[in-house]
């Protein structure tokens, strides 16, 4: 598939957003081609803090993390996944000054706390200049992993949006 990168997603109405989400899980399989095993343990903890489960399944039951993976390979430009895969070292590397630990060894509340002060940082950034925090490594994380969550099957029935109304869905339950 070829890419023109991920600011294309902004001109897509939100019918061709889950259109799109919804192709794009279809397509991720267990293989990665952008994440590495090590980057794919890390995204996958970093993912399933950001929509943990709880009452209703989290990131890791959606597949937001082999979505992510497919999102980097087909749709992300080179600079895209280079900016996204330069940032997330800095998860272990605020994890090692807070706790002695790489991030997927931390304890939760120690995860949870290091994803909220990049939050915070992008939430800065945004006030000042909304373009560079879009741009952020973080932002785009934290993006991918609720777009990811929101337009897999899992995301949607705990959202109450499966089947989608006025679409034909084979074998859905209704």
């Amino acid at each position: 598939m070829a890419t023109a990168g991920i600011p294309q997603l902004d001109l897509l109405g939100l019918d061709d957003l889950l259109t799109l989400g919804r192709d794009v899980h279809r397509r991720a399989g267990s293989s990665r081609r952008a994440l590495s095993q090590q980057v794919d343990r890390l995204v996958d903890a970093a993912t399933n803090q950001i929509i943990p489960a709880t009452d209703t399944p989290g990131a890791q039951a959606a597949g937001v993390t082999a979505f992510i993976d497919k999102m980097l390979s087909d749709w992300y430009t080179a600079e895209e996944r280079g900016r996204f895969m330069g940032g997330l070292p800095q998860l272990d590397a605020r994890a090692q000054t807070r706790v002695a630990h790489n991030f997927v060894e931390c304890a939760a509340a120690d995860q949870i706390a290091i994803l909220t002060a990049l939050d915070d940082e992008v939430t800065a950034l945004r006030s000042h200049d909304p373009a560079a925090a879009n741009r952020h490594w973080f932002a785009m994380l934290k993006y991918l992993t609720v777009y990811g969550y929101c337009t897999s099957e899992v995301g949607m029935r705990a959202l109450g949006l499966y089947p989608l109304p006025g679409r034909y869905e084979e074998c859905a339950t209704l």
